[in-house]
């Protein structure tokens, strides 16, 4: 029989790695399969003693009664915590457009669930916020909204056409902006950061991969990706 990997002292450091640290925690890929086969022994446990007819079985069913209870519990909170980094991640996402997201520590459930919650929140930034600004009516296609199709208010291919067009142009002029503020502000054609907290690997938009760095190590970059290290607490300007 494979051994159980977890106990509640790892569960609830687990737990309290994942409430003091503010990024997403590296967790074992079986985390999962090792949760149930947990809950599986102690579930056996108890019903070994329910059974049992021993003077003190009463007293060790109320403390196996009282585990169960602690490990949902905890377990609960694991997943909520998680949860809501993972929300606040794929915002992040969808609203920079970032190549520098870092899923690594996602298991493979989560990094299904992040790359759904990215899609949905990018299709309704393009379709609420992108049509707003342009002077249209919202309109959501894709994602849940089959039925859109048939909607004689939706928006005939070309100007859906259009719309892409015209969210490409206004991405386009973001980025240009962008580069002329690195420019000014930047006179040299890269910049120097010293890491200050460990860096996945990424992958620019010049299709290159960069990294991983770690802390101390110092790199000339392009002056938008220093600002954005920096912005995101992973490097300083030196």
């Amino acid at each position: 029989m494979e051994a159980i990997r977890l106990t509640l002292e790892t569960l609830y450091d687990i737990l309290r790695n994942e409430k003091k640290r503010e990024d997403l925690q590296k967790l074992e890929g079986t985390f999962f399969h090792d949760v149930v086969a947990y809950l599986g022994e102690k579930q056996e446990l108890l019903k070994n003693k329910q059974q049992s007819a021993e003077l003190f079985a009463a007293g060790e069913r109320d403390k196996l009664e009282y585990e169960l209870r602690s490990i949902r519990r905890i377990l609960k909170e694991i997943y909520e915590r998680r949860e809501k980094k993972i929300i606040d991640i794929a915002l992040n996402r969808s609203k920079t457009g970032s190549d520098i997201i870092d899923t690594s520590a996602m298991l493979p459930e989560e990094k299904e669930f992040y790359d759904k919650m990215v899609t949905m929140l990018n299709t309704y930034r393009q379709g609420i916020l992108w049509n707003i600004v342009a002077g249209k009516f919202p309109e959501i296609v894709g994602v849940g909204r089959d039925e859109a199709k048939n909607n004689s208010n939706s928006l005939p291919p070309r100007v859906a056409f259009s719309y892409r067009e015209d969210e490409e142009a206004e991405q386009d002029e973001e980025e240009n902006e962008e580069q002329e503020h690195a420019e000014e502000t930047t006179p040299a054609a890269t910049s120097r950061v010293r890491f200050i907290r460990p860096m996945p690997s990424f992958i620019w938009k010049d299709m290159k991969v960069y990294g991983p760095y770690d802390p101390g190590e110092e790199i000339e970059i392009y002056p938008e990706v220093a600002e954005l290290l920096v912005r995101k607490g992973r490097a300083e300007i030196v």
